[in-house]
């Protein structure tokens, strides 16, 4: 049998950018959106070069207006750049644990830190990662209750759906990628919706003097899409699998890094140049071009995570999500789940003949630069320290499936 890769890119097509470059096609982008989102122009939209220059943009708006309310809540369960964004904006972060063994935040520590912070919160930052009913509704609430913005992080659930509206429609602003792995590719990309019109102007006036990306700028992000896209081949996956397998069984670290996305962490004490770009019209164009395919992706992806969750019998195993909970359309970026040693997990798994990876979120308040802002997040810590992820992509075949269940059943 194949062998396939922990992960995959979406989307994204040098040819098809190419194409959008030298035929340009009228679209009206916004008017696409509005539709499938079903915003009924109550929202304002911005694209932006990436999503956490949408949330930059955000807190900066919301500092300008009010420096009083410079506090945010947010899992520590994110990426650690995001907090660069938020420290940059003029905010500073609260980190908030996780129900055990859960992507849910506690939602009674949520109203504890609200109440200890002395009218400070201005936000609190929900990310969507397997996405709870009971905790987009809780969180908006909470928010309206004690006049905080909520902002929805889309980045890894576009196409979710809460109570049949899509996610990203419950806060005040959201945020969406289009970055390298996610589900709609444009190597770099985002998208913010507020209902502030007077923040849609702040963006344009902000963004005024950025250059617009020319696809020279994103030269190593095209080599590295080819690179990844060839290695994740079946023929070229299949044929280095017997050095990664051995790369785990020896512990050989620069192989294994090499497989894990994972950039090192560092304090930004500046808002960085690279960051300084619009999106091309022919980046947008391909956006809308991949939102079309956005909800057959999806239902593929939810068909192979249902197959794990009814047939992953181990008590060895815990999931990573309550299924009770779970919307019924998700996003379903991959399957994670807490095992007992990690390591140790991975190593069988490899030598079994499947790939598959630790989760690439880390607990981020564990870093040096974020120290002074670590409080009471053990819950989550423990949880990430043993958390992997199964893939779900639609491309995985259905019998390739049924053996990591069968292998993770005999662990």
């Amino acid at each position: 049998m194949m062998i396939y890769p922990r992960q995959i890119i979406y989307g994204y097509s040098f040819y098809r950018q190419l194409k959008n470059i030298f035929f340009k096609k009228k679209n009206n982008s916004i008017n696409f959106i509005n539709n499938f989102f079903k915003l009924n122009n109550k929202y304002n939209i911005n694209f932006v070069f990436k999503a956490r220059i949408g949330l930059f943009h955000i807190l900066s708006f919301l500092f300008k207006n009010n420096k009083k309310k410079n506090k945010i809540i947010l899992s520590s369960f994110t990426v650690f750049d995001m907090i660069n964004m938020i420290l940059l904006s003029g905010f500073e972060p609260i980190f908030i644990d996780h129900y055990k063994n859960s992507s849910q935040i506690d939602i009674e520590q949520l109203k504890k830190k609200i109440e200890e912070s002395n009218n400070q919160v201005g936000a609190v930052l929900l990310t969507h990662y397997n996405v709870n009913n009971s905790e987009i509704s809780e969180i908006s609430n909470i928010c309206k209750q004690n006049e905080i913005i909520l902002i929805e992080d889309c980045a890894i659930s576009i196409g979710s759906k809460f109570d049949n509206d899509y996610v990203g429609k419950f806060g005040d602003y959201s945020i969406f990628s289009f970055g390298f792995y996610k589900f709609i590719n444009v190597l770099s990309g985002g998208m913010v919706f507020s209902k502030n019109k007077d923040f849609y102007n702040f963006v344009i006036e902000k963004e005024r003097n950025w250059k617009t990306v020319k696809i020279y700028n994103l030269y190593k992000l095209i080599i590295k899409s080819f690179f990844v896209r060839l290695m994740s081949s079946k023929f070229f996956f299949n044929l280095i699998f017997p050095l990664i397998k051995f790369s785990y069984k020896n512990n050989i670290n620069f192989i294994k890094k090499f497989m894990i996305n994972d950039p090192k962490p560092h304090r930004k004490e500046s808002f960085p140049k690279e960051y300084k770009f619009r999106l091309s019209q022919s980046q947008i164009s391909d956006i809308i071009f991949q939102f079309k395919n956005l909800k057959h992706q999806r239902e593929l992806r939810e068909n192979n995570y249902t197959t794990y969750s009814k047939n992953i019998k181990n008590k060895k195993v815990n999931f990573f999500h309550n299924n009770q909970n779970l919307l019924n359309e998700n996003a379903y970026l991959n399957f994670p789940i807490i095992v007992e040693d990690k390591n140790k997990f991975i190593n069988y798994m490899m030598q079994n003949k499947i790939d598959i990876s630790p989760h690439f979120y880390r607990s981020v308040n564990q870093l040096s630069f974020l120290s002074k802002y670590s409080d009471g997040t053990k819950q989550i810590e423990n949880s990430i320290s043993n958390l992997v992820t199964l893939p779900t992509y639609s491309g995985i075949d259905k019998k390739y499936i049924l053996k990591i269940i069968e292998t993770i059943n005999r662990y």
